[in-house]
């Protein structure tokens, strides 16, 4: 079984970039503002304001995840992902290869309160959707380079956000901006004392993010490639990768397809009756499944 759980949670990693898109809904534009004027909390507001606002999102992602001696391991997978008009977020992961694992799905319900719900289907054990295993939001999930935290959203209300400078590198300015956990729910739960997000200056988009404990040691590094416009001011990263200092691990998420309409995700894909009639993939992996390891 913890072989399995493994493979549900190469399906959580696509996440990331979903869950972000319900605080678009309700980010209001902001003053356009000099840049020198700008504090924390506005840089992050510009940020949702233009890059978080599509609510229809199908995708076609390869995962690949890299251990300390260099051994690859290739997923391919699906993503769903769409707001309703009440901000309930709704998606579903889907593996199509290898073979041994197709059909294996994540469905995954946000209400419009912020709390978050994942279930997993399994072909070969069939009939029922599984809580997937883990350790909370907290520490490392399954043995991944990722924690259930870095998968779902950032909600600014949790965050102090404090502007520490401006940093050049390699031809463009980025405002460095900590992101400091509240007291409260949040700040007694995460694991991490601190994370700091480089942000481009000329168009707002978070390109890497560095992650520390509550003892202000660096964790690892997550940063964001292959950057595309997409629709006006808003930009995207067509390619994820989490490198894990201290585990010398690393994760790599590239999205080969991505589609923003409500045809590619209709209601019924969402509906846990469709993954157990194995509706959502043809030739579903319903015998033994191989070993699936990080």
């Amino acid at each position: 079984m913890a072989r399995l759980n493994v493979t549900c949670t190469l399906l959580m990693l696509a996440l990331m970039s979903s869950f972000h898109i319900v605080r678009a809904q309700v980010t209001p534009a902001v003053p356009v503002l000099i840049a020198s004027d700008m504090d924390g909390a506005a840089v992050m507001a510009e940020h949702l304001r233009r890059h978080e606002q599509f609510p229809y999102v199908y995708e076609q992602q390869t995962m690949v995840l890299v251990d300390s001696a260099g051994k690859r391991q290739v997923r391919r997978v699906r993503r769903y992902m769409r707001v309703e008009s009440d901000l309930a977020v709704k998606f579903l992961m889907v593996f199509m290869e290898p073979s041994e694992i197709r059909g294996v799905a994540l469905l995954a319900l946000r209400d419009p309160k912020g709390n978050t719900r994942n279930m997993v289907y399994l072909p070969a054990f069939g009939g029922q959707l599984k809580q997937p295993a883990g350790d909370g939001r907290t520490g490392a999930f399954l043995g991944t380079d990722f924690a259930v935290e870095d998968l779902t959203a950032e909600v600014p209300g949790e965050f102090d956000y404090a502007r520490k400078g401006i940093r050049h590198r390699e031809g463009v300015d980025y405002f460095v901006i900590d992101a400091i956990p509240k007291p409260g729910t949040l700040g007694r739960t995460t694991s991490y004392g601190r994370r700091q997000h480089l942000v481009r200056t000329d168009n707002f988009l978070i390109v890497r993010t560095d992650f520390y404990d509550r003892n202000a040691r660096f964790i690892k590094r997550l940063t964001y490639h292959n950057l595309r416009r997409v629709y006006g001011e808003s930009w995207r990263a067509n390619m994820l990768v989490m490198d894990h200092y201290r585990d010398a691990h690393r994760t790599l998420v590239k999205v080969e397809q991505r589609v923003y309409s409500r045809d590619y995700v209709p209601q019924k894909l969402f509906e846990p009756e469709y993954l157990l009639a194995n509706r959502h993939v043809f030739g579903a992996a319903t015998g033994p499944v191989e070993d699936v390891e990080h």
